[in-house]
């Protein structure tokens, strides 16, 4: 009792004000105090819900709390001078919405003008709401305003006609009164803001730095718990933090639907962009809230070091050396190379926990299958495994860290096989999965009809689809699309996505949840610089969306017809020979018309080849437009709004300031859409082009593009160079080669992202040269790049036409030559326009150019 009492006693007593009443909002807090995570780091946690005392920051900042949980408005709040530190954004988008009726068919915030519509009073917290109205034209003046009843009923009794609501909350609750809703969101007005910010102060920060670490870890693990099992933390909020009397099922809806929000692809839990938080204070700006915005280096929490309590240096100095299982064969996440030597990214995980905690990682080579790994830390005979896949199940016997890795399960098939819709649509089927990997686990419990093919390994269940004794694999993305580039794994692609992912982390025997702890430290740790080098090294397979390759398949069966045709013909014809020699001539004048014409639907096939290579283009573009615009027509509509209030209160020099803007804007989105339209008309004839400002247009398209992945361009070029060509057929060659540069770089990871252009002129030659900084193309493909369908992308991110379309460009329609070969660091393009043909007859370009430009009109 005495030992209890001491440790009770020299716990630090804080306290933690949240801005509401108690539900799964902030479950992840209720999850740390009650699972001990806070005791664990010396810590007694005192949570108040808003029942039981004042406003989250008036209390954090007058010192009766030293954390609390707030909005995106702490922006606000920092800007007017308040010692405010944000250190973690639970909810990366906020589940703020207007609610409407579905029956009362409003779609639009638009839609709402002269509606009865019901806001919360703080208009600074609600800016999302706010700013979304604003960009519709709505004024307070276009709304039948009226105070928030903060009763989902209101909308059932038609009492309102929109009432701001959670996602997680009153959708539900209407739902079981058998009331269809539909959500009008500022997500999808351009206005992403956080939600459920944890903070706390600049002087907790200066004066207890340890407290603040220990006190983040705590209730990040506490979080991370809290969304692994719903259910549980449901319960657990029911019976003791649920003074509004929700049901239980209420709460597990809760808590499903902040997963979502909470979790973003490639984006740590509870992590802060400071790219978002500027254009959300400059949302704030636009509105007056705040007049200007300081740098946000001071707002943003950032940990003083590894903070271990003296339980944790003291368990592992008990376990210098611990054994580790692994899997042989699962590339990129893990595997054994040549010289059998542990690699991967689970590998450089575990490099990055040796070094900090000072303990050895020995890892048993010995268990070459999975499965033996598994069953051997059920016996404590390995302490941990490398790379797990979190499940139920495995949580009864072995404990997690915090996912480190994200893979989702997709089917992979013949390549004649069509796209699956749903792992139902394989019942009655053979599908290859890895004993004991957590897909036999889904396919045995949810999909019984569905009949299992056991292999040992991720290549042997590609292997045994691609000879036939299964239909089809399920595995993650990133395994397979590593497998079959790296083994060459032919007549294989993805024909569906599963709605289940992999979360990969640490798994731990049963007996020492300790050292899952100090993991879960570490991992909270990694700085994005360390994520992103360990990540990058394997992952750089972007897993982007699929194509369509309908026209592509169509093409291919039109010249197996044909093919066919044309044999039948030829055999006929030798037959009719033997047999009937006078008639020689006619059958071979007969084949000759089917010649010419199956050779004028290949000149049609060529010139539909031609277009899907500019259209590939054209997506690019407009991606490009809709970033370059959305942000300016936000501004733009806020101008506006703000010069209608400026003009009602007579203050014209904020006024004139207001204009400028708005001008600016308009300015530049009436350029943009200059640039795009001029891209597209058709060339008539070859005019006299300065190269210079030709990549001045093709860098006004792409260049949001390439801001966005931090990619610049630099450029080495006369101003005078011309060049005689066909201005947009050059525009789309440097297009596709600039895109293809900008893949490179992003897949290479390197830490020089740079596109350098030159162009050099003599009386002979131009030469445009445009090197990268991807990494260079591996030789054995060299000889490829220009080829037809030649890619080195997986199936589903490229038609490998572009540069072959580029090729054809200029060395048949400008008689020129493309050629590319490895710089110091990256591919170098090479484009060779030949100045002969710049001075001779008109009419040879016009008809080489002919197949390639497009009608803008169809």
């Amino acid at each position: 009792m005495l030992l209890l009492s001491s440790v009770l006693w020299s716990a630090e007593k804080i306290t933690m004000q949240l801005p509401w009443l108690h539900q799964f909002q902030f479950a992840g807090y209720y999850v740390a105090k009650e699972k001990g995570y806070y005791a664990d780091a010396g810590l007694d946690v005192s949570i108040l819900d808003a029942k039981s005392a004042q406003h989250s920051f008036q209390a954090v900042m007058g010192g009766k709390a030293q954390y609390g949980v707030g909005r995106s408005s702490l922006i606000v709040n920092y800007a007017s001078g308040a010692p405010v530190v944000l250190m973690a954004a639970i909810f990366q988008s906020s589940p703020m919405v207007l609610l409407t009726r579905k029956d009362a068919n409003i779609q639009t915030a638009k839609e709402l003008k002269h509606k009865r519509v019901m806001l919360t009073p703080d208009t600074i917290e609600g800016a999302e709401m706010q700013a979304m109205l604003r960009s519709a034209g709505l004024h307070s003046t276009d709304l039948n305003l009226q105070t928030h009843s903060y009763d989902p009923k209101s909308l059932a009794r038609n009492e309102t006609d929109a009432m701001v609501a959670y996602l997680s909350n009153e959708p539900f609750v209407l739902q079981k009164m058998g009331v269809e809703t539909r959500p009008i969101d500022p997500k999808e007005y351009g206005f992403d803001y956080y939600s459920d910010i944890l903070f706390t102060t600049q002087e907790e920060i200066a004066n207890h730095p340890q407290r603040a670490d220990a006190f983040y870890d705590a209730s990040m693990r506490g979080w991370l718990w809290a969304f692994e099992h719903i259910e549980e933390t449901a319960e657990l909020i029911h019976r003791h933090y649920n003074p509004q009397g929700k049901s239980l099922e209420a709460l597990i809806y809760e808590g499903r639907v902040l997963k979502e929000l909470a979790f973003r692809p490639n984006v740590n839990f509870g992590s802060i962009d400071p790219m978002r938080l500027e254009m959300i204070a400059q949302g704030y700006r636009l509105m007056g809230v705040v007049k200007s915005v300081p740098p946000f280096g001071p707002l943003l929490y950032k940990q003083s070091a590894l903070h271990l309590t003296a339980k944790e240096r003291a368990w592992l100095k008990a376990h210098p050396v611990i054994r580790v299982g692994i899997d042989h064969e699962w590339p990129p996440i893990e595997s054994v190379d040549d010289n059998g030597r542990h690699f991967g990214i689970s590998a450089s995980y575990l490099a990055l926990l040796e070094k900090r905690l000072g303990v050895r990682f020995e890892v048993d080579y010995s268990r070459r299958y999975w499965s033996d790994s598994m069953q051997a830390i059920r016996n404590n005979e390995l302490d941990m495994l490398s790379c797990a896949a979190i499940t139920d199940k495995r949580q009864d016997n072995l404990v997690f860290s915090r996912p480190y890795l994200k893979q989702t399960m997709v089917i992979v098939a013949d390549s004649k096989v069509g796209f699956v819709n749903d792992l139902n649509d394989l019942n009655g089927k053979k599908v290859a999965v890895v004993r004991s990997y957590a897909t036999e686990e889904i396919l045995r419990d949810h999909y019984p009809k569905i009949i299992p093919v056991m292999a040992d390994s991720a290549l042997e269940a590609l292997n045994k689809v691609a000879s036939g004794e299964a239909y089809a694999c399920v595995e993650g993305l990133g395994v397979v699309s590593y497998l079959i580039e790296r083994h060459g794994i032919k007549h294989l692609k993805v024909v569906g996505e599963t709605p289940y992912q992999y979360e990969l982390g640490f798994a731990f025997r049963k007996d020492w949840e300790m050292l899952g702890s100090i993991s879960n430290k570490v991992l909270g740790s990694i700085t994005p610089a360390e994520y992103e080098e360990i990540h990058g090294r394997w992952l750089a397979m972007d897993q982007g969306r699929s194509v369509n390759y309908r026209v592509v398949w169509w093409i291919v069966g039109f010249m197996a017809v044909l093919f066919i045709l044309i044999a039948y013909k030829n055999r006929r014809l030798d037959v009719l020979v033997r047999k009937r020699t006078d008639e020689l001539e006619m059958f071979n004048q007969r084949l000759q018309e089917e010649i010419e014409k199956a050779v004028e639907k290949n000149r049609k096939q060529e010139k539909l080849l031609m277009q899907q290579a500019k259209m590939a283009e054209i997506g690019s573009m407009l991606e490009s437009i809709a970033h370059q615009w959305r942000q300016p027509l936000n501004i733009l509509g806020l101008s506006m709004t703000r010069l209608s209030l400026n003009c009602s209160l007579d203050t014209s020099s904020d006024a004139r300031k207001v204009i400028d803007i708005a001008e600016a804007q308009i300015q530049y989105m009436s350029q943009t859409i200059d640039d795009f339209r001029n891209f597209f008309k058709q060339d008539r004839s070859r005019i006299p082009v300065n190269i210079n400002a030709l990549v001045n247009d093709v860098e006004a398209l792409l260049g949001p593009l390439l801001i966005r992945k931090k990619i610049i361009i630099e450029r080495q070029i006369a101003p005078e160079t011309e060049v005689l060509v066909y201005p947009n057929e050059l525009k789309q060659v440097l297009i596709n080669i600039i895109n293809n540069a900008r893949e490179a770089i992003e897949q290479h990871r390197g830490k020089e992202r740079k596109i350098m252009i030159r162009c050099v002129s003599d009386e002979h030659y131009c030469t445009i040269s445009i090197e990268d900084t991807g990494g260079g193309i591996p030789p054995a493909i060299a000889d490829k790049i220009f080829d037809p369908y030649f890619t080195t992308k997986f199936e589903a991110q490229g038609t490998g036409i572009g540069l072959y379309m580029a090729k054809t460009i200029i060395e048949k329609h400008f008689l020129g030559k493309l050629s590319v070969y490895n710089a110091s660091a990256g591919a170098c393009f090479e484009i060779r326009l030949n100045r002969s043909f710049q001075s001779g007859s008109d009419t040879l370009s016009q008809n080489n150019a002919g197949p390639v430009r497009t009608d803008t009109q169809s």
